[in-house]
Formats: C-alpha cells, structure tokens, sequence
C-alpha cells in the first residue's frame, strides 16, 4: 500500500484545514470516508467473486476428471461381468442340454426353503447316452 507516516498525514491535515476551512472539513472528511468505503467494499466484492469463481472451476475440474474415472470403473466392471457372465451361460446351456435328453424329468416345486450352500452329487446314466454327468458340488444362493 502506500507507505504514509503520522508526520505526511499531520501535514495533510493542516493543509486542508487551510484549503478547506474548519466549516466544510467534517464534509470533506465524510465525502472522503464514504468513497473510500465504497471502493474498499466493491474491491472485497470483486475479490470475493474471482475467488468463487476459482474454487468452482477446480470443483467442475474434479468433478469432470472424476466422472471419467468412474466411467473407466464402469468400462472395467461391464468387461468383469461379461467375462463372468460367459461360463454362465455355458453352464446353462449344458444344463438345458441334460434336460433335453433326460426323459424323467420333472419339476416339483420346493416344500422347504433351500438352505444357502446345498451340496448335491447328481450322476445320471441312460442306455442312449454313453456319457456320465457328475456334478460333485451345486452350491445354490438364495
């Protein structure tokens, strides 16, 4: 700021007593104070807009860099689940495939709730099928 001292503002003083008059000097001084007051408050005004305005262009920077991690999250997880997804529907198919060919087939529906692991060995042999499934472990997730 400017660097006045007590003896640069006596001298003002004095010599606006003299220009001024002891009548319109408290007029002067409340004109010079409301200004001042003014500008110092349109000043903070300024500062605390370009401040505001800073923080919410970082915020949207974060914001922008974060969606597009969470869109490569999203990317990544999709591939997982494709990938889990394929033995799945391989699963289904040999499934669907057993069904097709057993002729004793039928569906009942469950008296008791089935219970979180269910351990089941199912062999089935027919004279037109020459191969033997075996499914040592069916866990089943309810």
């Amino acid at each position: 700021m400017l660097n006045i001292g007590m003896t640069e503002l006596l001298i003002f003083a004095v010599v606006s007593l003299l220009i001024l008059g002891p009548d319109k000097l408290p007029e002067a001084v409340r004109f010079v104070g409301k200004w001042s007051g003014k500008i110092k408050r349109t000043v903070s005004n300024l500062q605390t807009d370009l401040d505001r305005e800073l923080r919410l262009s970082e915020l949207r920077e974060q914001m922008q860099a974060e969606m597009k991690r969470i869109q490569e999250l999203e990317a990544k997880m999709q591939a997982q689940m494709n990938d889990l997804q394929q033995p799945l529907n391989a699963l289904d198919q040999e499934t669907a495939s057993i069904m097709a060919h057993s002729d004793h087939f039928v569906y009942q529906p469950l008296e008791q709730p089935v219970p979180l692991v269910y351990h089941q060995t199912f062999i089935q042999t027919r004279p037109s099928i020459s191969k033997q499934y075996t499914y040592p472990e069916l866990k089943v997730a309810v």
